[in-house]
């Protein structure tokens, strides 16, 4: 009789005698003893921790393949966790959370070393705040000349919940008398928040104003553009009108020009260091020389480049028309071989050191002096800086869009910051403007807090109504260059704040008659108890 394979008959009857294997009944029978041992799904279950609601529970063969797993407290299931406990001698508290019991599981063996001292103590405390969500500050004061067995334990909990407060001293007070010597006493202080202050919805964005000194760089780019009559192609221009930039205190080295020709123009610019502008605070100057044989009439467009929170920003320092003269003028030369005007002789002198072709020497026009940044009245900051600029103005204005109905309580609830990163104040005392749905704070700040605050400031708009609110923020720099103010965007960014509970905004408690607290939810007075 041959046993077909089917869902009614257990796989163990291939392992029987070849005569056995021909009884139906065994086969079936031992269908049983297969679920038990082996299981009866085809595929491996994937839960490896088997509970009450586990379906498709494996067999016997499974479960102790994955039994290591009810070792390791972190993953055994609750209902483990007394008996994994009496493992290593641990009772465990009915009032604890099942974080907490893993914790001390865990650990407890390591600790069972540091038992009776001070830093054991405070080990297994900072466990049990941790694990409990409470924070972990604890202290242990020994130090007592009067009093040789005595110690104060000293926690500082994040929550002034009265009802959690006195549950956490009860659990804490057992911990320490389990774990402390026998022959001391102690007292047990317990601190919490004495004044809850405003939860706030807030954004906060980073921004540079310039990079670090021996980072900066600059470029001054000198632009000619000859009027519509000229006749002389832009590429022969800009060979034979020649351009010079120079500093007014101190020569520029290394000195490397690079040209620019367009259909219309030609420019020369000219890439300067943090140096260059330290050397020559009182500015800078181009001269030209006009060495075509014709008269050139254009304009002259004075440029500079440097960056702002590492954006490259083009400011005009000057502009105007020029009328320059040839510099070559043939000579005339009168009865007695005189020269009477030009500069330049075509032809060999009878003297033999004289060259045939003689230039005027000065060919140059006179300098077209602008300033860069406004030098400070006292330069010196440290021995090896020295500050460009004597100013800057610093603005963050904020415009609101949601909600559409604006109002002045709404702006007064909205905060708008600029902190830098290198103190732990505010910059300054701000201007503050709130008009319609618009917030704007100024800040000046002069040489000596810019040089601290020029690799990155921080702006925050903080929301303290109950109400979303949307909109834009924007942070701007003025300063003054060649004696004008202009303006550069440093931020532009939206934002969106979600409301912020009325429970959370910083609100005095008011008391009844009888004592009670009937409103608000900050409390101003000491809430920390003594525990003897």
């Amino acid at each position: 009789m041959n046993v077909k394979k089917s869902e009614s008959v257990s796989t163990y009857y291939q392992y029987l005698p070849a005569i056995l294997q021909k009884d139906v009944f065994i086969a079936q029978l031992l269908l049983s003893f297969e679920k038990i041992l082996s299981g009866l799904n085809e595929t491996p279950s994937q839960e490896q921790i088997i509970t009450a609601k586990t379906q498709n529970i494996p067999g016997l063969e499974e479960i102790i393949d994955n039994i290591h797993v009810y070792f390791n407290p972190q993953h055994t299931p609750k209902e483990f966790l007394p008996w994994l406990a009496g493992w290593v001698a641990l009772s465990l508290r009915d009032d604890w959370e099942v974080e907490v019991k893993k914790a001390f599981i865990q650990q407890i063996v390591r600790l069972y070393g540091l038992r009776g001292t001070k830093a054991g103590l405070i080990e297994i405390l900072s466990i049990y705040l941790k694990n409990s969500g409470f924070g972990e500050k604890v202290e242990v004061f020994d130090q007592f000349d009067n009093f040789p067995n005595y110690f104060q334990v000293q926690l500082t909990l994040k929550d002034r919940d009265p009802d959690k407060y006195w549950r956490q001293a009860k659990i804490a007070k057992a911990i320490i008398d389990r774990e402390k010597p026998a022959q001391t006493f102690y007292s047990l202080k317990i601190l919490v928040p004495t004044m809850q202050l405003t939860q706030r919805s807030h954004v906060a964005y980073n921004c540079k104003l310039f990079a670090p000194p021996q980072n900066q760089t600059f470029a001054i780019e000198v632009t000619i553009t000859p009027n519509k009559t000229n006749s002389i192609p832009i590429n022969q221009l800009a060979e034979q009108l020649v351009i010079q930039i120079q500093g007014n205190s101190k020569s520029i080295t290394p000195y490397f020009l690079e040209t620019i020709i367009s259909n219309q123009s030609f420019s020369i610019k000219l890439n300067l260091n943090y140096q260059h502008l330290q050397d020559n605070l009182t500015g800078f100057n181009v001269i030209l020389s006009n060495r075509t044989d014709k008269q050139f009439v254009g304009n002259l467009t004075i440029n500079l480049y440097f960056s702002i929170n590492q954006i490259e920003y083009k400011n005009t320092l000057l502009e105007q028309p020029i009328n320059l003269s040839s510099v070559l003028k043939i000579c005339r030369e009168n009865e007695k071989k005189e020269i009477v005007a030009g500069n330049t002789i075509f032809k060999q002198n009878s003297q033999p050191q004289q060259s045939g072709m003689k230039l005027t020497e000065t060919i140059w026009t006179k300098p077209y002096n602008f300033l860069v940044f406004d030098p400070p009245k006292i330069q010196e900051l440290q021995p090896d800086i020295t500050a460009i600029i004597e100013k800057l103005e610093l603005a963050a204005i904020v415009e609101v869009s949601q909600p559409t109905n604006i109002n002045l309580d709404i702006l007064n609830k909205i905060t708008v910051c600029l902190q830098d990163d290198v103190s732990e104040f505010y910059l300054l005392t701000p201007e503050t403007v709130k008009q319609n749905n618009t917030i704007r704070i100024k800040r000046t700040l002069y040489y000596q807090q810019f040089m601290q605050t020029i690799d990155k400031l921080i702006v925050t708009v903080k929301n303290l109504n109950n109400l979303d609110i949307a909109g834009k923020v924007t942070v701007q720099a003025s300063l003054n260059i060649n004696q004008r103010l202009s303006t550069y965007k440093l931020l532009e960014q939206t934002f969106n704040l979600t409301a912020v509970s009325p429970y959370n905004i910083l609100q005095i408690c008011r008391k009844n008659e009888e004592g009670k607290i009937v409103s608000g939810n900050t409390i101003l007075g000491t809430t920390s108890q003594s525990l003897n």
